[in-house]
């Protein structure tokens, strides 16, 4: 930030039109400008962030090299530690397309790249690789069906609305304005 000094003040505090420098940046523009700059870079907390996961005081313990998606443990993980948690890609249900008798294998471990399905079918390259079986899944009628999003729905693969929970455990605040604003 070293420039040249009009009338005593360094130039990336001048206006436009006052010499050669950086023009003054309020300090919101300023903050929303690093914001771009850090989910940009990569960095984990500043990705999530933009992607909607959480709002405000959670930073991931582990974040997946596949496909970026973080470990979210839930309260019972608090209580019994030594039972594997899976990554959850996304906090709300993936709507996908099936056909009836199809033997699909869902993702249980929340790292592949091909969610919500296994990446190898099952096999030891998918979620066997990470401590975790896939599971088989075939839908009775071919349509649109509903999967898990977050890994931590009780009725796996289908949607329940835990997902939501998961949500609303990670950003307590926007999930108590929003109970708040449907109670009108």
């Amino acid at each position: 930030l070293a420039g040249s000094f009009v009338q005593g003040l360094p130039t990336f505090f001048c206006r436009r039109g006052e010499g050669n420098h950086l023009p003054a940046m309020l300090p919101i523009s300023g903050a929303l400008a690093m914001a771009r700059r850090r989910a940009a870079s990569g960095h984990p907390a500043a990705v999530l962030r933009a992607r909607g996961m959480y709002s405000s005081g959670f930073a991931p313990d582990y974040v997946s090299p596949n496909n970026g998606a973080p470990r979210m443990p839930s309260p019972w993980n608090k209580w019994f530690p030594f039972e594997p948690v899976p990554c959850t890609p996304q906090l709300s249900p993936v709507k996908v397309k099936v056909e009836g008798a199809q033997v699909y294998h869902y993702c249980m471990c929340g790292e592949c790249r091909t969610q919500p399905w296994c990446e190898d079918g099952g096999g030891p390259g998918g979620c066997l690789s990470r401590g975790f079986a896939s599971m088989p899944y075939i839908p009775r009628h071919t349509g649109t069906v509903y999967l898990c999003g977050c890994k931590h729905c009780p009725s796996r693969p289908r949607f329940n609305g835990t997902c939501w929970l998961v949500w609303a455990d990670y950003n307590i605040g926007p999930a108590c304005l929003l109970g708040f604003v449907s109670t009108f």
